[in-house]
């Protein structure tokens, strides 16, 4: 790890992100993960704050996003820095990792994200086929409808997870999160 990596640590279910700053500190949208998600009812608000590194990783393996093409770390430490106390944190527009992406790039972006948003096109293809599953459960006995409900939810949760962890994994071997 050097002065203006992009760090981050795979979480349950996402990856946290920062920028290093090289002096054992980390710059970051700061909280845990059901406070990101509840930001706007919470009295303490997600902030870009920079902690220790220990509380950025809070024992977690701490991995380094590999970048094709990013800005000189030094511009990577004053885009962070500009932002130090910053609230405003929006889970798919300005999350930690659009943060840690903007600060190397110049481009808030996150894989994340995309991941959720491709996983969720193929959405209507599940619907369309919990569809039929449903309309088809009011020709079956009453007690055994809850299992075609049952089984049209499976087949629209099991086409969007099997998208979103396809591309998570496809993510994680490019060392992107």
């Amino acid at each position: 790890m050097a002065r203006g990596d992009h760090l981050f640590t795979y979480c349950l279910g996402y990856s946290h992100h920062g920028i290093d700053l090289g002096n054992g500190n980390v710059i970051h949208f700061d909280s845990g993960p059901w406070q990101k998600l509840m930001s706007q009812s919470t009295d303490v608000p997600p902030r870009i704050r920079e902690t220790p590194m220990k509380a950025f990783a809070r024992n977690r393996e701490i991995l380094v996003r590999v970048y094709d093409l990013a800005d000189d770390p030094e511009v990577a430490i004053a885009r962070a820095t500009s932002r130090l106390h910053e609230e405003g944190y929006e889970l798919f527009n300005n999350n930690c990792e659009h943060f840690a992406v903007w600060c190397k790039t110049g481009q808030a972006e996150s894989t994340q994200v995309e991941s959720v948003k491709d996983a969720a096109r193929p959405l209507g293809r599940g619907l369309a086929t919990a569809a039929i599953l449903v309309r088809s459960a009011r020709h079956l006995p009453t007690r055994s409808r809850p299992i075609a409900y049952g089984a049209a939810l499976a087949v629209t949760a099991g086409v969007f997870a099997g998208r979103y962890l396809e591309n998570r994994l496809r993510n994680f071997v490019r060392g992107e999160s």
